[in-house]
């Protein structure tokens, strides 16, 4: 065999090898690129709630692929308000934001976490029911500080289209009524975390308030419409009107102690005397879908007119006066007061809480639309926690 056909005959052999042989160049090799963070809790860590959260770091390669990642990785925090041990695990000590690094040779990658705190210090709160589109949810009690800000939902669960909120403070208790499900339920007034029920098998539980007898009065939209008396335990104690007021959604006494009930379907206030005795309509014109009313201290009469979108003054007989609020307001439903005569009233046409003077002129939007996500305000209630 001549030399020259045993030289072509190795060419051919090892260019056949390399054909054969897989490309193992860097650009082909999979090599950790980048890095991403998930948490077990989100983003947002609770002082009173949830405090801690386990971050957990993925490595990916230039492909985008999950790798394993073989060396050592470094947790560090920006700041005091969290601190992160070498496992991920963050624990929340400040209110405030922080920004917590992943760190692996060249590679890096931050999360940013928030940090709240659920248990109200002492201030002025102003807490708002969201009615959402009434019969569908998702429903929320919403809780702002003094000046509207900083919306939390302080309530999201066994809310059923909620109507009224009312705090029993010796108790540490807040009391939610619910229409849909015919149940008044407590919850703690500190987080919000449902306690139980506080009564149940209710015609719609709609507006509450306790009387000077330290009773609750609960009004009924469906059913036969007369205003129910609970001791503060949850003791029914008994049907107290004798005439059914339907859809009632806004009750008040008079300086005598006469109570007053507003029907929303009849467009009319109804008038007991203490002991619950029918006393006829004292208004039934000038409102169109009357909710809640109130007195001031000379017995003029107040009432949220939801359907005629406006605010209505009658005297102490029930004479129509004026309409004292007209403008900007769409759907009032809702009312509390400050210590110096302001009050506020849910619009939930427009999805904010406008305050007023004692005169009815508009000071401002307390609540701006949709803070927090606020949908539909129908129960607003101004809390002091001293």
């Amino acid at each position: 065999m001549s030399p020259i056909f045993l030289l072509l005959l190795a060419l051919i052999s090892a260019c056949s090898s390399d054909s054969n042989t897989t490309d193992d160049s860097p650009n082909n090799t999979p090599v950790l690129s980048s890095i991403t963070i998930s948490s077990s809790n989100g983003n947002q860590l609770d002082l009173f709630g949830t405090n801690t959260t386990s971050l957990s770091a993925v490595g990916k390669d230039q492909f985008g692929q999950d790798i394993a990642i073989t060396e050592t990785m470094t947790w560090s925090a920006n700041n005091d308000n969290v601190s992160v041990d070498q496992n991920g695990m963050v624990t929340a000590h400040n209110v405030g934001n922080s920004t917590v690094e992943a760190a692996v040779g060249s590679l890096s990658k931050t999360i940013a976490l928030t940090i709240v705190d659920s248990e109200p210090q002492p201030g002025t709160y102003i807490y708002v029911s969201d009615a959402v589109n009434f019969n569908d949810g998702p429903w929320k009690i919403f809780r702002y500080d003094e000046n509207g800000q900083n919306a939390t939902v302080f309530i999201d669960e066994e809310l059923a289209w909620p109507q009224d909120i009312v705090f029993l403070e010796d108790q540490g208790q807040v009391l939610i009524s619910n229409l849909s499900s015919g149940k008044i339920n407590r919850h703690d007034a500190a987080t919000g975390a449902l306690i139980g029920s506080f009564a149940t098998n209710i015609s719609g539980p709609t507006r509450m308030k306790i009387g000077v007898d330290n009773l609750l009065y609960v009004l009924q939209w469906q059913g036969d419409g007369l205003v129910l008396r609970y001791g503060l335990d949850g003791t029914l104690i008994d049907k107290f009107t004798s005439v059914a007021v339907p859809q009632s959604i806004g009750l008040d006494w008079d300086s005598e102690g006469n109570l007053y009930i507003s029907s929303y379907s009849g467009a009319f206030v109804q008038k007991f005397d203490t002991e619950g005795n029918d006393l006829g309509k004292f208004i039934s014109s000038n409102v169109e879908g009357p909710t809640n009313i109130w007195f001031d201290e000379n017995d003029i009469l107040f009432a949220n007119d939801w359907t005629g979108n406006k605010v209505v003054e009658f005297d102490s007989e029930g004479n129509f006066v004026k309409n004292v609020i007209t403008s900007g307001i769409n759907q009032p439903e809702g009312v509390d007061f400050f210590p110096n005569g302001d009050f506020l009233i849910g619009s939930g046409g427009t999805s904010e809480v406008r305050q007023y003077d004692s005169n009815g002129n508009f000071i401002k939007n307390l609540v701006s639309a949709g803070a927090g996500g606020l949908i539909r305000p129908n129960a607003v209630r101004i809390r002091v926690i001293e």
